[in-house]
């Protein structure tokens, strides 16, 4: 039976941290003595029911290329990569551009990147890497929302409290390593995505019955487009 070993991350901190015994950020270096990444701490969530993850546990995870393990989850409603110091403490991982947090049994990776939403305003998240090829990358924004409670204005309303809500997935694609934009979810938009291939692209969907908003399907899709830029 194969054991998975998850390393302990030790903190380096200063003297003065440790008699204020509050602090924000942590510095950490793994088992073998490499410097690794900052953690800040994790600020208090508001009390609200459902869940502000998709995925819940925590589960092993490598940050960039490193060797060692650790445990994370990733929060998509304050678009936080919570890393789970000891059964005690839990930490938010300070993200650098194009970090990749990838989780050991594949059930995600998350890279903060830079992109161009619905709006063309430029912003920065983690996105899930749905797609990746040489030359074609589609990403997947996951979204929690917090719904306010609602207090009774009628006779025949009743309370809600304020609950997280799970709200559909954004998605993007970045084409030659060229800038990361959204990616319409509309079948002629699809169509569009590499100009001067529209019929080929629209024949390979038919064919293929993709569903522009089904992981799996995006997956197929992005390894057809490599073949075609």
């Amino acid at each position: 039976m194969k054991i998975l070993k998850v390393f302990t991350i030790t903190v380096l901190c200063t003297a003065a941290s440790l008699q204020a015994q509050e602090f924000k950020s942590q510095t950490y270096v793994s088992e073998s003595g490499r410097l690794g990444y900052t953690l800040s701490k994790k600020a208090p969530s508001e009390p609200a029911t459902g869940t502000q993850y998709f995925i819940e546990n925590f589960n092993a995870a490598r940050v960039d290329e490193t060797k060692e393990l650790i445990l994370a989850r990733y929060n998509a409603y304050s678009d936080e990569m919570e890393l789970k110091v000891d059964d005690n403490n839990i930490m938010v991982l300070d993200p650098k551009e194009n970090t990749v947090v990838k989780l050991t049994n594949n059930m995600a990776s998350y890279k903060f990147v830079k992109y161009t939403n619905e709006d063309g305003v430029a912003s920065q998240n983690y996105l899930v890497i749905v797609s990746d090829t040489p030359n074609v990358t589609i990403y997947k924004r996951e979204r929690v929302e917090l719904q306010p409670e609602q207090h009774p204005t009628g006779g025949y309303q009743r309370y809600k409290a304020a609950h997280y809500k799970k709200v559909d997935p954004e998605y993007y694609i970045q084409l030659n390593g060229g800038p990361v934009v959204y990616m319409s979810d509309k079948k002629k938009d699809i169509y569009a995505i590499v100009p001067g291939k529209e019929k080929e692209i629209k024949e390979y969907v038919k064919e293929n019955k993709i569903d522009p908003s089904n992981d799996n399907d995006l997956k197929k899709f992005g390894a057809y487009l490599s073949t075609i830029l």
